[in-house]
């Protein structure tokens, strides 16, 4: 049985403007990404800065996350990724003790490892908490990384990896991953806001989406329709996304939809923790542009 079936939100991070944490406004976006519908947060991804957080840090928002989900159809997936294995082991303990859904782990990315080491890797991290469903992350755009075919298959062998966020944003290598696991409980999430459509119609189950810090109930309806079949109205809503999707990339995530929801009203403050920094004036059109005329749709 899939983890969730649907839209979950990688979480922004708000700040004030002097860069501490915004705790308040952390809690009023679960808020809304819980009103919202979507399907689980995923808290202390790559959309939550994790890079420039400390661990304990990193455990008050989590904990914050599972407290506001008990008792909602919302789960909450938390980032427990690290360089360094004995890190992502603690980082398991401290998910599966505080009460997480799940534990989503990104590739090493700075301490590059073989494929034989990233299957020794996941598998010490699964086994730290075998009662937490554990992610696997590809993202090989931002870790130089890339999971290979034959390590997802051997990695879903693992009972309690149940599932991998792909984000190499590659049709072919998603095919031939939901073609080599058919047969397994294993699934596959989207991690490109682009790819949505296609990825899901092929057999994955859903996404875990940075356009849902923007639009949570748009994106759920979204992953819904291409999950239902109704590909002629999903057909619709995408190209009707598209330009957003596209221009909340064209800088460093998440720059860009913190810009927006500072636009929208939802955050107080655009602020990033450095060498993260603002936008342009001129990105900043090019997405409020496009929001806007997604919004003119009434979707």
């Amino acid at each position: 049985m899939a983890l969730f079936e649907g839209s979950a939100v990688a979480m922004i991070l708000p700040m004030h403007d002097d860069g501490s944490i915004d705790y308040e406004g952390f809690k009023k976006h679960v808020q809304r990404m819980i009103d919202g519908g979507q399907q689980a947060i995923l808290v202390n991804g790559t959309t939550g800065e994790p890079a420039t957080i400390t661990w304990e840090d990193e455990q008050e928002l989590t904990k914050i996350a599972v407290a506001m989900c008990k008792g909602t159809k919302t789960k909450v997936i938390a980032g427990g990724g690290s360089n360094n294995t004995a890190v992502a082991v603690e980082k398991a303990k401290f998910n599966a003790a505080v009460g997480a859904d799940a534990n989503l782990v990104v590739t090493p990315y700075y301490n590059k490892t073989s494929q034989r080491g990233l299957i020794d890797h996941y598998k010490t991290v699964a086994a730290a908490a075998p009662e937490l469903p554990l992610i696997m992350y590809n993202v090989p755009g931002r870790t130089g990384m890339k999971i290979a075919v034959d390590t997802v298959v051997e990695l879903a062998k693992v009972p309690n990896i149940v599932a991998m966020k792909d984000a190499t944003d590659d049709i072919a290598y998603t095919m031939e991953v939901l073609t080599r696991t058919r047969d397994m409980d294993f699934d596959l999430y989207s991690g490109c806001d682009d790819n949505i459509l296609p990825f899901i119609a092929a057999g994955g189950k859903g996404v875990i989406s940075v356009l849902a810090n923007l639009y949570p109930r748009e994106t759920e309806m979204f992953a819904q329709l291409v999950l239902k079949g109704d590909l002629k109205k999903a057909r619709e809503m995408a190209l009707d996304f598209n330009d957003v999707s596209k221009y909340l990339f064209i800088d460093t995530n998440p720059i860009m939809p913190k810009a927006a929801l500072k636009h929208m009203g939802y955050i107080e403050s655009e602020a990033l923790r450095k060498p993260l920094i603002p936008t342009t004036d001129e990105n900043k059109q090019l997405l409020f542009d496009a929001m806007k005329s997604f919004e003119s749709k009434g979707w």
